[in-house]
Formats: structure tokens, sequence, C-alpha cells
């Protein structure tokens, strides 16, 4: 997305908009990078790039401070809708880029260890045996706990590239649920 500024010409007294370069939402860095969004959350926020932000009711990847302090993004909030967005600039991109290579190597090799692949596999593999391809991230993280409970909170994220901070947001809900469901269970066998 193209940006402009405007500024005023203090000689002719006009207004002259002076583009500042092809900003990109997350989305498009993400496709730009060649790379699946939620891994790519995770690689930037590894970098300290991306920070992780809760707002009452949702918890949200947003730009880290430094970065709009920088000038290299802005935090945007769309008219009529209730979902921000950020875009970073084109010299945010080219730091990235530097940096992007060693960043994802570091993240696979922190990830990709021989348990983190099995836990992977076998859910790809009850994903396809039941056509479950449809599974939300909550769903998958619950599916892994029941399964192989032996898998860390930061070894589930790995599997599912997303941040443990996700991982423990939807654990912490699990367990709220299932207490809820036991104290009800409790409840109807009282006279």
């Amino acid at each position: 997305m193209k940006y402009t500024d405007e500024i005023i010409d203090r000689k002719t007294g006009e207004i002259i908009s002076v583009s500042s370069g092809d900003w990109l939402t997350l989305a498009e860095l993400a496709e730009f990078l060649s790379c699946g969004r939620r891994k790519m959350t995770v690689i930037l926020k590894e970098l300290n790039f991306l920070q992780l932000e809760n707002d009452g009711r949702y918890n949200r990847h947003r730009l880290a401070d430094w970065v709009t302090t920088k000038g290299w993004g802005k935090r945007l909030h769309c008219k009529g809708s209730q979902y921000p967005f950020d875009v970073v600039s084109p010299d945010a991109v080219l730091w990235l880029i530097e940096r992007w290579e060693e960043a994802v190597q570091d993240y696979q090799d922190k990830t990709y260890t021989a348990e983190i692949d099995a836990a992977r596999e076998s859910l790809q593999r009850f994903q396809f045996d039941r056509d479950r391809s449809d599974m939300t991230v909550q769903m998958m993280v619950c599916w892994l706990t029941d399964t192989l409970p032996e898998l860390t909170q930061e070894k589930i994220a790995g599997v599912l590239d997303v941040t443990q901070q996700v991982v423990s947001k939807f654990l912490k809900t699990r367990s709220k649920q299932l207490s809820e469901l036991r104290q009800m269970k409790a409840n109807m066998f009282l006279p």
C-alpha cells in the first residue's frame, strides 16, 4: 500500500504530497517472505519486532514500540472495523530481509526436534484420517494436550508454529471449561 506525507511548501504555500514508499501489512509481509502467517509471527516475535498485547478480550501481536518509534511501522485502525492492523515500511522490510534467514534457521533448530516432528506428524495423520483439516489452533492445542500429555507448552507451540503465550491462553480456557464441567457433573448427582 502506498503511503504519502503531505507537507506545505513554504515558498508557495501549496500542499505537496511526498511518497513515503510502499508499506506492507503483516499478511502481505508473510507472502513477501514466502512464509505462513503464524510462522512469520513467531519469528518476528523472536526478533522482538512484534509484541503480544492484550486488550481485555483478545491477545494480538502488534508491532513493537521500538519499530513505531523508529518510524518503521504504523499501527492503524480501519474505520468501521474492530480489528486493528499494522503496516511496515520499506526500511523495515530491508532490515528483516537481512536477518530473516538466520532467524528462520534459529527457529527451526529450536522447534524441529524429533519429538516435535513426531507430534506434528501425529496431528497431521489424525487430521487426514478424520477429515479434520478445519481444526482451529485451539482445537489442535487441546488434541495435542490430550493425546501427547508429555509435550510442554513450548513444544506444542513449536508443533503449531504459534507462540507459547497462545498455547497458554488456550490451555487456561480448556482448564476452566473442564473445571466447570466437573462441577456440573458433581451437581447433577447431589440430592
